[in-house]
This record gives C-alpha cells, sequence and structure tokens, in this order.
C-alpha cells in the first residue's frame, strides 16, 4: 500500500491506525486519506467527512500551525520583496541612473563655481590690494 499511495511505510501504518498527530497538518492527513480511499475504491467524500470528525475531537491536531506561518512585519514584507527584485536589471539601471545624476550634478557645480569670484569666499580684512599696475598692462590687446 505504501508503494500504491507513495507515502512512508509508518506513515500509512498511522493511518489505519488512526494516530494522526505524527503529520505535520490535518491537510496531509485529507489528503493522504483520499488517495488512500480511491486505491481501496471507497468513498473519499464519506472518509474526510469521519476523519473531519475524528480530527476536531483531537486536540493536538484541532490546534494545529498554520501552514502559511504568523502574521508577517514590514521587515519580513520588505525583505520578501527585495528578494523578488531581478537584480541583474535593476542594479546596471541604478548604477547608470546614479552615474547621469552625479554628472548632472557636477557640471551644474562646475557652472557655479566658473563664474564665482574667487575672492568671496575670504574674510574681511584678508585681502590687500597689492601696488597699482601701470595701464599698460590693463590694456587688453598689448
Amino acid at each position: 500500500m505504501a508503494r500504491l499511495t507513495k507515502l512512508r511505510s509508518d506513515q500509512v501504518l498511522a493511518l489505519e491506525e488512526g494516530r494522526y498527530h505524527i503529520f505535520s497538518a490535518p491537510v496531509y492527513v485529507r489528503g493522504f486519506v483520499k488517495s488512500y480511499a480511491k486505491l481501496v475504491n471507497l468513498d473519499p467524500a464519506a472518509l474526510v467527512e469521519q476523519l473531519n470528525t475524528e480530527i476536531s475531537k483531537d486536540k493536538k491536531l484541532k490546534q494545529a500551525e498554520s501552514l502559511q506561518g504568523p502574521q508577517r512585519g514590514l521587515i519580513e514584507w520588505g525583505a520578501y520583496a527585495l528578494s523578488r527584485v531581478p537584480w541583474r536589471i535593476v542594479l546596471p539601471l541604478v548604477v547608470v541612473v546614479m552615474g547621469v545624476g552625479i554628472f548632472v550634478w557636477g557640471m551644474q557645480w562646475w557652472e557655479a563655481r566658473k563664474n564665482r569670484d574667487p575672492l568671496q569666499e575670504l574674510p574681511v580684512g584678508m585681502y590687500e590690494p597689492g601696488l597699482s599696475m601701470p595701464a599698460e598692462f590693463l590694456e587688453p590687446g598689448n
């Protein structure tokens, strides 16, 4: 029977003896009972109904853990969302966007610095003009 149902022999024996607590969740027991019932030509719906009444009496199976696990918080949701991101596509795009952003910012910074007075940042009283230059040095084209 174990070979036909593709169950382990200890699981088949537990089903036959009604020891459902060895299974991790009632949903597995129901599925195994349906498979077993089909092999021996019994009505699966009737057996599952009988199984449900037996399970409702068993306190261990009645309080079985949910298959979904506990409710997840914001951190778990974020980690799951990040695990689903196709990083082979997203990472190069992020690098390109950051590169373009740095280039644009650099160009704006350079334009702002290029047209600024270099003596603007000196504190008051630090700049002392030198001797006046002769006019011939100040005229363009000489």
